[in-house]
């Protein structure tokens, strides 16, 4: 199984200005973006090979929470499924993301 690492938070955004922040990441490379039937989004970005991994898949699913605030779920895993280790990449990328999303 590979590496991941997965991480949930609430912000204090509407999931519109958010969506328009991903949209817009660098350092990321965009897969796809897709509506889940409900008000939230899904997102797909990958990262290229580095000399930690050989590159990561992300998955990123935000919610509408309320009027003012959004679910948003983040999880990283190594594109290469049979790699175990990742020297703390996956949990970088999460946390870059919410850095990213979360800055006013």
């Amino acid at each position: 199984m590979a590496a991941k690492y997965s991480d949930k938070k609430v912000a204090n955004m509407q999931i519109m200005q958010l969506v328009e922040k991903l949209r817009n990441i660098k350092g990321f490379t965009f897969k796809g973006e897709t509506p889940d039937g409900n008000g939230g989004v899904n997102f797909q970005l990958s990262c290229d090979i580095n000399f930690f991994s050989w590159g990561e898949k992300i998955d990123i699913h935000m919610s509408p929470y309320g009027e003012q605030q959004t679910n948003i779920e983040i999880k990283s895993e190594c594109a290469l499924p049979t790699q175990i280790i990742d020297m703390g990449k996956n949990k970088d990328n999460v946390n870059n993301i919410f850095r990213y999303l979360l800055e006013s």
